[in-house]
């Protein structure tokens, strides 16, 4: 697998490199509901689903402006192979075809998230999935890593959506959920993690239809 390796030089490059490439093919990127409050002694597993290439620049900003933490994303190998220097921001690999993969990569998920209070951001869908897919189809991972980390986190689920509205470029929408602090034993299961994740998409549908207006990450 390919490991993160982070590098300031690269955040120094990357970061106004995105916003730019952002403000060419979205006419907005709105955080829109409050922020939750996440204990500062807590690392951070983040739990987007997965519908858009951009998801993981979603996450990469949203780092920047709310949380910033050291970040990290699980991406395809197959994708990091092509594009390395996004292991200098905080990525790294899983070869879902691969089971000694599959295990080699949760394990750094555990190792990572035994840092200082880092954010780990992980698609537990595992593929693209388009936004209104029902089931969401959740894979088994993030019930393995609380079982191997075994100490409290917090789980914070993140809804992303992206429309047509009336301009050129789309809007991107993104929603975050409650804050749930868990370890192994008081973790509710994947399925009601799934059904979390969908009443959360269902919300941000609902807020986008009511023309809610929130941060505007790209300002």
């Amino acid at each position: 697998m390919i490991r993160a390796q982070h590098r300031l030089w690269a955040d120094v490059i990357f970061q106004p490199y995105l916003t730019g490439l952002f403000k060419r093919h979205f006419h907005e990127i709105q955080l829109l509901g409050t922020h939750p409050k996440i204990p500062d002694d807590l690392p951070v597993l983040l739990l987007p689903n997965h519908s858009t290439w951009w998801d993981g620049f979603f996450v990469y900003l949203l780092n920047k402006k709310i949380f910033r933490r050291t970040a990290y994303l699980m991406m395809l190998e197959k994708q990091l192979s092509k594009h390395k220097f996004f292991a200098k921001i905080g990525a790294y690999s899983i070869e879902p075809e691969r089971r000694r993969s599959i295990i080699e990569s949760l394990e750094y998920t555990v190792e990572l998230l035994n840092q200082e209070t880092p954010l780990v951001s992980v698609f537990p869908q595992g593929q693209l999935v388009p936004w209104h897919t029902r089931p969401l189809g959740y894979k088994r991972g993030v019930e393995w890593i609380l079982q191997k980390y075994g100490k409290p986190l917090a789980v914070l689920p993140l809804a992303i959506r992206t429309e047509f509205l009336g301009e050129k470029r789309p809007s991107a929408f993104l929603l975050l959920g409650a804050v749930h602090s868990f370890d192994a034993g008081t973790f509710q299961g994947m399925d009601w993690l799934e059904q979390t994740e969908t009443a959360l998409l269902d919300e941000l549908a609902l807020r986008i239809l009511r023309e809610e207006k929130g941060q505007n990450l790209l300002g």
